[in-house]
This record gives C-alpha cells, sequence and structure tokens, in this order.
C-alpha cells in the first residue's frame, strides 16, 4: 500500500478543517428547514433515509434534486408542493445555503493549501460532502423531532442560535 505524500496528506487535513468550518451554519439551516415538517404526520424517517442513501450512492447535486422533484410528485402531502413547503426548501438550501458553505469552504482551503489545481480540484467534492452532511443532519434532526414527538426543542435551538 502506497503512503500519501505529505503534501497530499496536509491537503486533505485542510479539506476536512474547511468542510467541518462549516457545520454551525450548515446545522443551523438543517434546524430552519426541518422546522418546516412541524404537525406534518406524512412525512416519514425512512423517506429522509432514502433521499440520503441517494445522495451517498449517486454523489451528483442534481440527481438528488431530480430525486426530491420526484418524491414531491409522489407524495406531496409529506414533501409540499408550494415553494415554501419542505421539499421545495430542500433544493433551495442544497441550490443556495450548501452551496454557499461550500464556497466559503473552497476560499478557505484555497487560503491554506495555496490556490492550485489540485485544490481547485476538490471543488465538486467539497459540495458533495456538504450535500451528504446536510441530507444526513436532517434526516437525523428529524428522527428526533419525531421520536420524542415534539419540535420544541428544535425551535429552542433555533432561537439561540438567532441569538448569537
Amino acid at each position: 500500500m502506497e503512503t500519501p505524500d505529505p503534501e497530499t496528506l496536509r491537503r486533505e487535513l485542510l479539506l476536512e478543517q474547511a468542510i467541518s468550518r462549516q457545520f454551525d451554519p450548515l446545522l443551523q439551516q438543517v434546524t430552519r428547514t426541518t422546522l418546516k415538517l412541524e404537525g406534518n404526520r406524512d412525512m416519514e424517517v425512512n423517506q429522509l433515509r432514502n433521499l440520503l442513501s441517494v445522495a451517498v450512492e449517486s454523489r451528483s447535486v442534481e440527481v438528488v434534486i431530480n430525486f426530491i422533484r420526484y418524491q414531491i410528485a409522489r407524495n406531496s402531502r409529506a414533501w409540499g408542493i408550494g415553494k415554501d413547503d419542505f421539499g421545495h426548501q430542500v433544493i433551495t438550501d442544497l441550490r443556495g445555503s450548501v452551496k454557499e458553505l461550500a464556497e466559503a469552504a473552497m476560499t478557505y482551503l484555497r487560503a491554506t493549501a495555496g490556490d492550485t489545481p489540485a485544490v481547485h480540484a476538490l471543488e465538486p467534492q467539497v459540495y458533495l460532502r456538504l450535500m451528504q452532511l446536510y441530507l444526513g443532519y436532517l434526516n437525523r434532526t428529524f428522527y428526533f423531532a419525531r421520536r420524542v414527538n415534539s419540535f420544541d426543542w428544535l425551535k429552542e435551538v433555533h432561537h439561540a442560535a438567532n441569538a448569537n
């Protein structure tokens, strides 16, 4: 087994740091979006788990968005059909805040690892990883709220995050 060179190891470590620096705003967005499911008895935990599986297997934001649109059409009571409903909010998040967080991670990575072709090549990987993390945390957050049968704790977290 070949050992990566020190520069590759350094870049990978900086990549992980760049992504982890985005966790707080990512989780704040996850909480805001999950709150859209309050009172929704049609959304099931396994639907979000299936969405996460699609994200991990396909490694494509557009495939995931297509799957969400399919779910909206297939089960509009769970996902909602309005532009402010849960399904469309997830799409908006993936194309908006998650992409912006990927750009922020890349800015950090370029500043710390250098603005090199090797670093530029990591951009799709950063976006995909943040998409997968977003969907994973979305699944966990919804599971929690559904399991304890209350979205009140999520509201508390959301309000505390906005107060800072």
